[in-house]
């Protein structure tokens, strides 16, 4: 049944991760000058430092993993084992974020300002949890009926 609850959190999941494609997460000062860090990329003045193709990549089938875990409501077993896969996403998405923040920049970084996109994840994370949990009630409800009959 898509009307169930933890349909409301994968849909938010995916929005999340498509709203983290169209913002700046992060700002990095540098000594030779501003950068940016969002999807495309770590950009400086609008222009292209290193491409940011992983990120956007990854944030996309991070966004449809969870549209497409909505459509297996038959099998609720497969949707609670692919939520925690969606959790670890979500996660990874800091591991990436960190990826690129330490390996373009070793000492020159003077100070770094975070977007507000990236709690974006967390929420995405809790949000799994609770989607998680959700399944696994459905899946304790179904089973005490099979056993009434």
């Amino acid at each position: 049944m898509i009307q169930r609850q933890q349909t409301i959190w994968w849909f938010l999941i995916g929005v999340f991760a498509v709203l983290m494609l169209f913002f700046d997460w992060m700002t990095l000062f540098v000594t030779d000058g501003n950068y940016t860090l969002s999807s495309s990329g770590i950009l400086k003045d609008g222009n292209t430092v290193i491409p940011g193709t992983m990120l956007t990549v990854y944030l996309i089938v991070e966004a449809v993993f969870n549209f497409v875990i909505i459509f297996l409501y038959k099998k609720r077993i497969l949707q609670s084992r692919l939520t925690i896969i969606s959790i670890v996403l979500s996660l990874g998405t800091y591991g990436l974020v960190a990826l690129y923040r330490y390996m373009s920049f070793t000492e020159e970084v003077t100070s770094t300002n975070f977007n507000w996109p990236l709690i974006l994840p967390l929420i995405s994370a809790i949000l799994g949890v609770m989607a998680f949990r959700h399944v696994l009630m459905d899946e304790a409800k179904v089973r005490s009926l099979d056993r009434l009959r």
